[in-house]
């Protein structure tokens, strides 16, 4: 059940980059399976407004560039190891549908079909857990990655502009990805564009939670939004289209981020 990459290396016991990393193939109905009836129930029960979906997803194939160092890797391609999904099933499927024998390939990066037929994979399942979701009354929703065009493709085969959801939460970590404040609200922009503005658009802020250890903090992932950014990243999001906002994560807030937050959001923009 568990994702194949292009070594044969199964997420299970060889996951890329970090020990979690361990993702199931999503062209298994098993695992479909699995996914609808753990929505299903949780759907079921009355106090539940929605559910939200996260790592919906194949594995970075392409780590943002800010966090290359972390990782001591240079991702100037797409490298076999983390490249998914390559087990039998998809080898099979996407060679009855294109005739292309991606195993035989020489650089399936290249392959354009390839990458939509894992486009396509995510893509279907998204929207059969939206219908049985939606046929409980209930909304769903999902963290994206920044994009879709310019990252969520790319670094994980999200086509999220195509997903039948309520909302979306795109992750504007403009660290991870070497960015500013501008940075957000240009992938702001493109997000509510790729959605043609029909669908809520909150955008995901990093935020930085220990701010004057920032520029001694070695791991990025302990980067983030200083309180003085804070109100440019909310006005950039919220003037690029967005619908408002969400935090990664409250717990990171310093009381300065929430005086900035309780300033900006009351302001007129």
């Amino acid at each position: 059940m568990y994702a194949i990459n292009r070594n044969g290396e199964s997420a299970y016991d060889k996951p890329a980059y970090v020990s979690h990393y361990q993702f199931l193939c999503p062209n298994k109905e098993e695992v479909y399976d699995f996914l609808k009836n753990l929505y299903s129930s949780v759907a079921d029960v009355k106090e539940v407004d929605g559910i939200h979906l996260d790592y919906i997803r194949f594995p970075d194939v392409i780590l943002a560039k800010g966090l290359w160092e972390k990782y001591d890797l240079v991702m100037d391609k797409e490298y076999p190891q983390f490249d998914y999904c390559y087990c039998d099933k998809c080898v099979h499927d996407f060679k009855s549908l294109s005739g292309i024998d991606i195993k035989e390939v020489e650089d399936p990066s290249q392959v354009e079909e390839w990458k939509q037929f894992r486009y396509d994979l995510i893509t279907k399942t998204v929207n059969r857990l939206a219908d049985v979701v939606h046929g409980k009354n209930k909304v769903i929703n999902a963290a994206v990655f920044p994009g879709p065009n310019s990252i969520a493709k790319k670094l994980v085969r999200q086509e999220w502009d195509k997903w039948n959801l309520d909302a979306f939460f795109p992750m504007n970590y403009n660290d991870f990805y070497m960015g500013d404040t501008k940075w957000i609200g240009e992938l702001t922009k493109e997000e509510v564009t790729a959605v043609n503005g029909k669908k809520p658009v909150y955008s995901g802020l990093f935020i930085c939670p220990k701010p004057k250890n920032k520029a001694n903090e070695a791991d990025p992932e302990n980067h983030g939004l200083l309180p003085e950014e804070l109100e440019a990243a909310i006005i950039e999001s919220i003037q690029n289209g967005a619908t408002g906002i969400c935090l990664f994560t409250p717990n990171r807030m310093t009381d300065e981020h929430w005086e900035v937050l309780q300033k900006t959001i009351n302001a007129d923009f």
